[in-house]
């Protein structure tokens, strides 16, 4: 996902049957079903409810300066609309990218990461709304030198915002280029502000947070990590939990397993981030966060899906 490579352009989302994604055979691509979107659909949130539905991030990154839009797509009635939004500053353009949806006291909120015009900037932001029926509300804006290079955000029970940067310095390519272990995570705590919470990342990507554990997967680094939360924030207690290679998003999955997206190959990848017509090749994982093992859910060659960036379980 974001503004590298990982945050490749698919122009479909793929629906998955269900009762394939229980433990069991490996989901055929022909069993599945093409969504259409806006373009660069990168992160999916579920906002469950008695018609569940799923809010998409979509953001054409090969046409980095245009604006992008935010969709909700309602299964039960197939039903894909864009969500109109409200309030936002003068002459703001959202470029969205990592979402989280959360609801307190009954109301719902989404954080977006907001890139710059530039794919290459340091002047990024998340943007909070109000979720009300088929509108966003904006409601805060924060920016931040410590947000370089913003990827996905992941918001805990005490309100502390987690964003993943990609790379420390927003505005350079060599830490792409070296693999350079310069990313971060950090976290925004209302009243404190921004700090580091974790360092020493290769281009970190998708977060995800349970309870006082928190995933964080890598695109070049050693994979799937994980770590506690403490009190003041910080993330400690680093543990490697997969060697999987060139992962993106991570979602939950069924009976406390995790959903991860790769791409077996770094060539096709960016083939495919400057053409879209160039295929890449994706799979999707689902891991046993106590062991480590993991098997390969859904692969396709990039004849129905290219590059996967995120993955949610509805049902």
């Amino acid at each position: 996902m974001r503004p590298s490579p990982s945050l490749l352009l698919c122009s479909l989302l793929l629906m998955l049957a269900p009762a394939a994604i229980a433990a069991g055979p490996a989901i055929d691509p022909s069993d599945c079903v093409r969504v259409a979107t806006g373009p660069g659909p990168d992160d999916i949130a579920l906002q469950p409810g008695q018609a569940p539905r799923l809010i998409i991030s979509s953001h054409d990154r090969r046409r980095f300066s245009r604006s992008g839009d935010i969709y909700a797509y309602t299964p039960a009635n197939n039903s894909m609309i864009v969500l109109s939004r409200s309030g936002e500053p003068e002459d703001f353009r959202l470029r969205p990218h990592g979402i989280d949806l959360v609801q307190r006291n009954g109301r719902w909120w989404l954080y977006v990461i907001s890139h710059d015009r530039e794919l290459v900037s340091d002047q990024h932001s998340l943007m909070i709304y109000e979720l009300v029926g088929d509108t966003l509300r904006f409601h805060q804006q924060l920016t931040s030198p410590l947000l370089s290079a913003p990827n996905d955000v992941a918001v805990a029970d005490n309100g502390d915002i987690y964003v993943t940067n990609e790379r420390k310095d927003g505005a350079s390519i060599v830490e792409w280029l070296f693999l350079q272990r310069k990313a971060n995570v950090v976290v925004y705590r209302p009243g404190q502000g921004w700090q580091v919470a974790a360092d020493e990342l290769a281009i970190a990507n998708g977060i995800l947070i349970q309870g006082r554990t928190v995933w964080v997967s890598q695109t070049l680094g050693e994979g799937l990590v994980r770590y506690q939360r403490q009190a003041d924030g910080h993330l400690d207690q680093r543990t490697q939990v997969t060697s999987l290679s060139l992962i993106d998003g991570i979602g939950s999955g069924r009976n406390g397993h995790l959903l991860t997206t790769s791409y077996p190959s770094l060539i096709g990848l960016g083939l495919h981030w400057q053409r879209q017509r160039s295929k890449a090749r994706t799979r999707v994982h689902d891991i046993d966060p106590q062991s480590g093992t993991s098997r390969v859910l859904f692969e396709d060659d990039g004849g129905v899906i290219s590059a996967i960036s995120s993955v949610v379980a509805l049902g």
